[in-house]
């Protein structure tokens, strides 16, 4: 069912600081760590730290660009619901933004996560075109709760916390990571196990949340994810659980 659109709330001032400060404490994200895509819808978007985006001004400026918008929500969508969105061409937008007193943290999406971490690259029509895919194949098997499941992992771990190598070296490709200035350095440190990017393993690979990612997964490139769904879709009701 779709719902009812909600309107994005106005900020104050204080929640309008906060954007100002996690925009500025992710310039070194930004300029060393980011994936170049990131950057670069960052700009197409216009989106910068000098106060929270008007999601509809950035709506205008996506939907030219790739077709797809972001739609304000209360809090975590399920993955039932969320995959839908994306079948529309619709991103979650959290309509609020975490309190200052815990700049790193937040337990459900925010403003900042949804807004800077994902919808730049949705401005890159090859990235938007995968998120459609995405959403239009997983919300065929909406009813079937172990294959949705192996979804979910999937985005997790391709769309959430993915790295990736590139010419300049590895970067971060994933909106998860990128809002987070602590994700953000930990991703890139010696700490986690990274792997390759393997859909066998990623589709029984278990995950939480609320703490930082103890494995994460690297692709080769950016088109091999954007290729996976194919070889995702055959293997699908193969994981463990």
């Amino acid at each position: 069912m779709i719902r009812a659109p909600l309107d994005m709330k106005r900020f104050s001032a204080d929640e309008e600081g906060v954007w100002t400060m996690l925009f500025a404490r992710l310039d070194g994200c930004r300029a060393m760590q980011a994936h170049p895509l990131f950057v670069q819808g960052l700009e197409r978007l216009e989106i910068s730290g000098d106060h929270t985006p008007d999601l509809d001004a950035v709506n205008t400026r996506l939907m030219a660009l790739t077709g797809w918008r972001g739609v304000p929500v209360t809090g975590l969508e399920d993955g039932r619901s969320f995959f839908q969105l994306l079948a529309r061409r619709e991103f979650p937008v959290g309509n609020f933004i975490r309190d200052a007193g815990d700049l790193s943290y937040t337990p459900a999406p925010d403003i900042f996560h949804d807004l800077y971490g994902h919808m730049p690259f949705l401005a890159d029509p090859d990235y938007a075109d995968f998120c459609w895919r995405f959403g239009v194949s997983a919300s065929a098997l909406a009813d079937t709760p172990e294959k949705l499941l192996e979804y979910e992992r999937l985005f997790w771990f391709g769309v959430e916390f993915p790295l990736v190598e590139t010419p300049a070296g590895r970067r971060i490709f994933g909106g998860g990571i990128l809002s987070s200035s602590g994700e953000s350095d930990y991703a890139l440190s010696e700490v986690p196990e990274v792997l390759p990017f393997d859909l066998e393993i990623i589709r029984n690979q278990w995950y939480r949340i609320d703490i930082m990612q103890a494995r994460l997964f690297v692709l080769d490139r950016v088109e091999t994810l954007y290729g996976c769904l194919p070889a995702f879709e055959a293997g699908l009701g193969t994981a463990a659980h």
